[in-house]
């Protein structure tokens, strides 16, 4: 049982690292201190204004156990910029507990999650995003991305596979002019099957994909 239960928290670690997928390997992680752990998912978020992005909590004593019945707050470092909904604030049998960040006005601040002895802290910036969508991708195409400005960008990309599977955003930090070429199931550790990308930038951007059938490239959308 406990070697099923090691494996459980091993399984859910990774999918913690791995539950906003970032391009670039100098993103930082927290660990939780103390007795009990109180351990969120993602650790940074980017998120347009009026966006919603879901928040996981788990909650384990000091020996890996998930506890149930447990009691958190959720309190936001500024409520101007980032506001949270939270259905309940109290652990479920299995140590969860879920909540929604909503953006309200650009910004960076964050949400941190207490007890009232440990905490952990989710980073949050909210943009005025320009949305593009790319059409089509697959398997281990490979996603070219140019910042053709002068200031540092960031892109969010969303993919959607025509099936019922999940999969995390990748967050990618674009340099001054800088170009980058994604593998994308290098990125994501995974493989992709067909379906199709929404992008979310915080500059202007330029890209997309070769396929068979030609160059696809990023199609803005118009709010």
């Amino acid at each position: 049982m406990a070697a099923k239960f090691n494996l459980f928290l091993l399984f859910f670690l990774m999918m913690l690292c791995c539950s906003v997928a970032f391009a670039d390997k100098d993103i930082s992680t927290s660990t939780a201190t103390g007795g009990d752990q109180i351990i969120v998912s993602p650790l940074s978020t980017m998120l347009d204004v009026a966006d919603t992005a879901s928040v996981n909590v788990l909650i384990l004593d000091e020996d890996g156990n998930p506890i149930e019945g447990h009691k958190i707050r959720i309190l936001p470092q500024d409520s101007e910029i980032a506001s949270v909904n939270i259905s309940s604030s109290v652990s479920d049998e299995s140590g969860y507990i879920s909540f929604f960040i909503l953006g309200k006005q650009q910004g960076n601040t964050a949400v941190t999650v207490t007890d009232g002895v440990v905490s952990s802290q989710v980073n949050v910036a909210i943009r005025n995003l320009i949305h593009y969508i790319l059409p089509y991708f697959y398997g281990d195409m490979q996603l070219n991305i140019i910042n053709p400005t002068e200031d540092i960008s960031y892109v969010k990309i969303q993919f959607y596979e025509n099936s019922e599977r999940y999969i995390e955003s990748l967050v990618v930090k674009l340099e001054a002019k800088e170009m980058k070429a994604l593998v994308l199931s290098e990125e994501l550790d995974i493989v992709l099957k067909d379906g199709w990308a929404e992008i979310y930038s915080t500059d202007l951007v330029f890209g997309g994909v070769w396929t068979s059938k030609g160059y696809l490239s990023f199609k803005k959308i118009e709010q």
